[in-house]
């Protein structure tokens, strides 16, 4: 049984039901918004966060010489279109699209050398898939995200869209970070920074075995052909790991600094929307 008063007090739009709901209502209305909305984010992500500045514009590098390029572009453009669409046929609609695109614009008419049309497919299909995969995990939360545009900067052969990720990435556990939890998020960005630089060794590595490759070489069968990489790019991995990665770390110090930026920013916004919501709430006496 509940009292006038308490009943005056929960119709109240001065109650906290009344404040509440047009705040919940607005996030609501946000969240339908964005299910449209991402769709054409991530359809306007595809191609630059994988191929600007390699390829004209919805252009690929379909070019047996160029494989390592299409795999890794592939995989970076799929990843990103994953993270922001949610939705699985949605993501997996824009990757085939914007991929079909692509070979019809630069698609060879015939194998130029054996199985040529058959690599470039597989390479292409293949980053497309595993870029939709890595993408997903992403909507676990906001450090599974930065997991995700960290990958994307190490994988991403362009140049600075992968910056652009990787400051992102640094900037996103902000997001979430407490004052209670600072060796959580320290731990976090020191996790994010060693993902970066491990995707990034090996997108360099698969570059370097790639350039072994020669398809007019004698009819080299594509298996051997698929074994010399594969040694080639361990050999890079075993032998220049902490060189290239040195190299990286020097290389992204500007990246460094915006993520910092961001990350400030992060922090104010957290704390004016707290601010706000501690005057809205209602005072207990």
């Amino acid at each position: 049984m509940t009292t006038p008063t308490a009943t005056t007090q929960q119709s109240s739009p001065d109650g906290p039901a009344g404040r509440t709901g047009p705040a919940r209502s607005g996030a609501g209305l946000l969240r339908r918004l964005w299910a449209p909305l991402s769709v054409l984010v991530g359809a306007l992500l595809w191609w630059p966060v994988g191929f600007l500045g390699l390829e004209s514009w919805l252009h690929l590098p379909l070019d047996v010489f160029e494989g390592d390029v299409l795999f890794l572009g592939a995989t970076a453009a799929a990843a990103s279109v994953s993270l922001v669409v949610r939705s699985p046929w949605p993501r997996f609609a824009i990757v085939v699209l914007f991929s079909g695109l692509g070979w019809l614009l630069d698609g060879p008419a015939t194998d130029t050398y054996p199985h040529e049309r058959a690599v470039l497919a597989a390479l292409l299909g293949g980053g497309a898939l595993l870029g939709i995969v890595l993408g997903a995990r992403g909507a676990k939360g906001a450090l599974a995200a930065a997991t995700v545009l960290a990958v994307v900067a190490g994988f991403s052969p362009t140049t600075w869209p992968r910056g652009l990720a990787l400051a992102l990435a640094l900037a996103l556990p902000f997001a979430v970070a407490t004052w209670q939890r600072v060796a959580p998020t320290v731990l976090s960005l020191v996790r994010l920074v060693v993902t970066w630089l491990v995707f990034a060794l090996l997108a360099r590595a698969l570059s370097y075995g790639w350039d072994l490759v020669r398809p007019g070489s004698g009819g080299v069968p594509v298996s051997d052909q698929a074994r010399t990489v594969a040694e080639a790019s361990w050999d890079f991995v075993r032998t220049q790991w902490w060189t290239y990665s040195e190299a990286l770390l020097t290389s992204s110090t500007r990246w460094f600094a915006v993520a910092g930026v961001l990350a400030v920013v992060i922090v104010v916004l957290r704390a004016g929307r707290g601010a706000a919501h501690r005057r809205s709430a209602p005072s207990t006496h």
